[in-house]
């Protein structure tokens, strides 16, 4: 088991699987509908502007869709009444896109095993 599992709750922790257990905790810690609301849309407005910041080399776009993807971002770690995962586990970084694409492409009608798995771990 990898060492990251340590602050995953047993459960989830016993999970094999590396992407349905990184799933399952992230999911654990935005267990909250609206906080997940706040990432689907801080998470894509972190990610639009330093693309197009850096691309741009638009400083002022950079600087303030970080700080307003963020602040999204944690208003919703305020309803949920924790931290963020990222200040958790490193590799929440790139489990807030997945959790972004995932549920957009569920929206669409696009279903993915590790994440039904990681749903049913976690109780959603």
């Amino acid at each position: 088991m990898a060492s990251t599992s340590s602050t995953a709750p047993p459960h989830i922790a016993a999970l094999s699987d590396f992407w349905t257990r990184e799933f399952a905790f992230y999911l654990h810690e935005h267990r909250n509908p609206l906080n997940r609301l706040t990432h689907m849309f801080g998470v894509p407005l972190l990610i639009v502007t330093a693309v197009l910041g850096l691309w741009w080399q638009d400083w002022a776009l950079l600087v303030g869709g970080q700080v307003v993807g963020w602040a999204i971002q944690i208003a919703g770690h305020k309803i949920e009444g924790n931290r963020p995962a990222l200040l958790k586990r490193p590799i929440s970084f790139l489990m807030g896109p997945l959790m972004v694409l995932v549920e957009f492409a569920e929206y669409l009608g696009l279903h993915f095993s590790f994440a039904r798995r990681a749903r049913e771990a976690v109780g959603l």
